[in-house]
């Protein structure tokens, strides 16, 4: 069927439109890029666009000479793993359970988790409990107090409300035990909505240097990748002096806050980057479909 002059327009107004929302997204993390990899005391005079004006990897080479980096980079892969496996499931066993409308009392636990999304104790109780049951310094902190995320059981609840009901009461006539209807039907049919709430707690366990900070402080050996290049982002802001960074007189005119910050921001973001393509189809569904009842 051929296009109408009308409908040729609009398609060239929408495409051009998409195509400049794009590079209006897109660029300041490229600039981000070019900057990373320019000479940081000829970058600091602006004027980089396109490519960088004088190539350098001052920047990287800043932080991959920190201490420890490779040990704190294993501490933020493996809670990253562990802590997204977990939560994950955790969440999913809670949310297919208030799913399920023959559950006594699951008005109540409904609304009490939904208060808990409103009201919180503040850092100072959280802080106290966590000692209290022996989690300080430990790397555990990491992992078990994100095992629930309300937010996200809400999205998988609803998604579990509209599955067909015909289907788990035809697994039930045919003696499967909840346990069997929960890992065999009720999760494969929700790979959507699993990917998309493995697409939060991955991004929250891989950017998080808080819980570092705060409660694993006097265990260097918990030390994650994210606090290193927190702390070494700061040591630049405050002093560029060759005592705070480490650094000899050479490297430390080789180095500018700038540089350092817009590097770090592209190590971080890019395993996220290389990760979300082969979730994108699974995190829109996801959302789209967790969201009719939420």
């Amino acid at each position: 069927m051929k296009e109408s002059r009308a409908d040729r327009s609009f398609t060239y107004i929408s495409v051009s439109c998409c195509v400049l929302l794009s590079i209006v997204m897109v660029y300041p993390l490229y600039y981000l890029l070019i900057y990373s990899f320019n000479d940081p005391v000829d970058a600091s005079r602006g004027g980089i666009w396109l490519w960088p004006r004088q190539f350098s990897l001052a920047p990287y080479e800043t932080i991959f000479a920190t201490q420890n980096l490779l040990s704190a980079a294993w501490i933020s892969v493996s809670r990253t793993v562990l802590g997204t496996f977990s939560s994950v499931l955790c969440t999913a066993v809670l949310a297919y359970a208030l799913s399920r409308k023959e559950l006594i009392g699951r008005s109540f636990f409904s609304k009490y988790f939904l208060i808990t999304m409103f009201v919180g104790g503040g850092l100072i109780p959280y802080y106290m409990t966590l000692r209290w049951v022996g989690l300080l310094e430990t790397y555990a902190v990491y992992i078990i107090p994100g095992l629930i995320g309300v937010f996200n059981m809400l999205l998988m609840k609803a998604y579990f409300e509209n599955l067909p009901d015909g289907l788990i009461e035809s697994a039930s006539m045919d003696g499967a035990n909840d346990i069997y209807i929960f890992f065999r039907i009720a999760l494969p049919l929700s790979m959507p909505i699993i990917a998309t709430i493995s697409i939060f707690n991955a991004v929250g366990h891989w950017n998080s240097w808080q819980d570092n900070f705060f409660f694993t402080s006097n265990s260097p050996e918990l030390t994650t990748l994210q606090l290193i290049l927190v702390n070494l982002l700061k040591t630049a802001n405050v002093s560029m002096s060759a005592a705070n960074l480490n650094l000899d007189a050479i490297q430390r005119q080789k180095m500018t806050p700038e540089s350092l910050r817009a590097a770090i921001t592209i190590l971080v973001t890019t395993p996220i980057i290389l990760i979300y393509p082969f979730f994108q189809k699974h995190f829109t569904q996801g959302i789209m479909l967790g969201s009719i009842k939420g």
